[in-house]
């Protein structure tokens, strides 16, 4: 059973966005065996030379297409090379046609894309007395949101795309764990192909039945590492975890809790925390700034940059993101949301969705959803609870080990309160225990605090933050002191065709949403054309 990840308040995950360097083989023929020619390339900007993740690369006439990865990189196969035509295209970015005929076959070809014109002009709307006053982004987020069901399909359709879930360690201890001389890229690989068909956003994406998937190829890629004890399920104690989160068993596989974090597609459900339901919690959970007008191809987007408001995500957690949004009809292209912690330079989560025009509506391009984790026995020294007495002017904390009396200094005990700092005048065990402290405060922050003006207030609790350093248990091991195996998680599904007006046939070779997609039933593609995949490389080309 793989588990669900619920995000609630104060509770997230770690992601780290390292520039991860992909390459590629290639699904090939009915049966999905892979090719062993491709045409290999890599788009960047033609200024900064950076990669332009994410791309776009569509062959025109079958419409049929692939991505670039987090490098730049992709692959097309060499049987499309003799009449083959791609288009390449990204927000921001002029889009390019290129014949395929053209492009080396045995070297890696580099593309440039030039970005657009982009411009902030003045956006305006009229009110009945013809007035006309500045658009706010707020006002576009709001008007995005209420054209949702306009925007999208309520009819039946369905998504053939290449999807992926992989680790990466983060730093050298998973190295160090396995005594590896060199360094250790990527692990737990897997990719597939699949069908996603959808009855529309006025459907439950994952309770309705119409809503089902087809699994056309499932590859445990053998080329990378594999460790059983990284893929367990997160039981947030003793073997995996993510720091402050809660994960529960909501009955549903690593393909599940992709579509869950689509927040566009889940518009009136539960998504992921300060996104929550989107069509009510987005707006008032964050600010929003009109930053730009930028186009993809012809069609200008506003580009809307958002942070959390504190008081909503408390004063630990800060998000900040992006969404672009068609100005004609205000249609969303895409959305990418950043959860971070206590100002670390990484989001704990990451979630990048974005969706393009076919016709009079939009269709999922890809999505990405990019988490961290440690796996560890849990058991270290850390803070167990706190309690504040305003009448003693006194926080009780509670840890979970005893602590030695020889490594307490009140100027390693750091608590905030609404990310002001206040002052500790001293620290006491309680009624003799080593487990139990007061700290006390001072009058002046005491007064900060207003406890009887806020006590009432049920996020009270979650304006506080304890930071406590170099403090050590009876054995000597200091608190927050843990040796765990940190990683990153990824899972993505990047659409390559999108069918209009395809109903999901009644049979039983649907995907189990309950279990892991490696117990899934294999469909045998009855398609004319290939779908191929991008996948990491142990070491990038230049």
């Amino acid at each position: 059973m793989t588990w669900f990840l619920l995000f609630i308040p104060l509770q997230a995950l770690y992601f780290e966005t390292n520039n991860i360097l992909f390459y590629s083989f290639i699904y090939a023929s009915n049966h999905l065996n892979f090719f062993s020619r491709k045409i290999l390339c890599r788009v960047l900007d033609a200024t900064s030379k950076e990669p332009i993740i994410y791309a776009t690369v569509m062959l025109k006439k079958i419409e049929r297409g692939t991505h670039a990865d987090l490098n730049g990189g992709f692959e097309i196969p060499t049987k499309y090379k003799s009449n083959g035509i791609i288009k390449i295209s990204s927000i921001g970015y002029l889009s390019k046609e290129i014949k395929l005929s053209q492009l080396n076959s045995n070297n890696i070809n580099i593309i440039y894309l030039s970005t657009a014109n982009n411009q902030l002009n003045e956006v305006v709307i009229k009110t009945s007395k013809k007035k006309k006053r500045k658009l706010l982004g707020i006002q576009i987020v709001k008007r995005a949101i209420e054209n949702i069901l306009d925007n999208y399909p309520t009819e039946p359709h369905s998504y053939i795309g290449y999807y992926r879930d992989y680790q990466q360690p983060v730093g050298d201890s998973y190295q160090k764990n396995r005594q590896s001389k060199v360094a250790i890229k990527y692990l737990n690989v897997h990719e597939a192909i699949i069908e996603s068909f959808d009855a529309g956003f006025d459907s439950d994406k994952l309770k309705d039945n119409k809503n089902q998937s087809l699994l056309y190829n499932y590859k445990i890629n053998t080329k990378f590492i594999r460790d059983s004890t990284l893929t367990i399920p997160y039981d947030n104690k003793s073997k995996k975890y993510s720091e402050s989160v809660y994960i529960t068993p909501l009955g549903g596989n690593e393909l599940n809790l992709l579509n869950l974090t689509n927040t566009i597609r889940n518009y009136d459900k539960m998504s992921f925390s300060y996104s929550n339901v989107f069509q009510k919690d987005v707006v008032k959970n964050h600010k929003f700034r009109l930053k730009n007008i930028v186009f993809s191809d012809s069609i200008p987007l506003y580009e809307i940059t958002f942070s959390s408001i504190l008081e909503k995500t408390s004063f630990e957690y800060s998000a900040y993101g992006s969404i672009y949004i068609s100005k004609q009809d205000f249609s969303i292209y895409k959305l990418n949301y950043n959860l971070y912690y206590r100002n670390k330079k990484n989001p704990q989560y990451a979630v990048t969705i974005e969706y393009t025009p076919k016709k009079d509506k939009m269709y999922l391009n890809y999505i990405t959803f990019n988490n961290f984790f440690e796996a560890t026995n849990g058991n270290y020294f850390k803070i167990d609870k706190t309690f504040f007495n305003s009448k003693q002017k006194t926080f009780k904390i509670y840890f979970n080990r005893s602590v030695s009396l020889t490594s307490i200094d009140k100027r390693n005990f750091k608590i905030y309160y609404k990310n002001k700092r206040l002052k500790v005048t001293a620290i006491s065990p309680f009624e003799g225990s080593l487990r139990i402290f007061n700290v006390f405060i001072n009058d002046k922050s005491i007064a900060e605090i207003n406890f009887e003006n806020e006590k009432n207030n049920p996020r009270y609790t979650s304006f506080f933050q304890f930071d406590i350093t170099k403090l050590k248990d009876l054995s000597g091991h200091e608190i927050d002191e843990r040796a765990s195996i940190k990683m990153n998680q990824y899972r993505e599904f990047f659409v390559q065709e999108t069918f209009e007006n395809k109903t999901a046939t009644q049979q039983n070779m649907f995907i189990d949403k309950n279990a892991p997609l490696s117990r899934a039933k294999i469909t045998k593609l009855q398609l004319e054309h290939d779908y191929w995949s991008n996948t990491p490389l142990k070491s990038s080309k230049n």
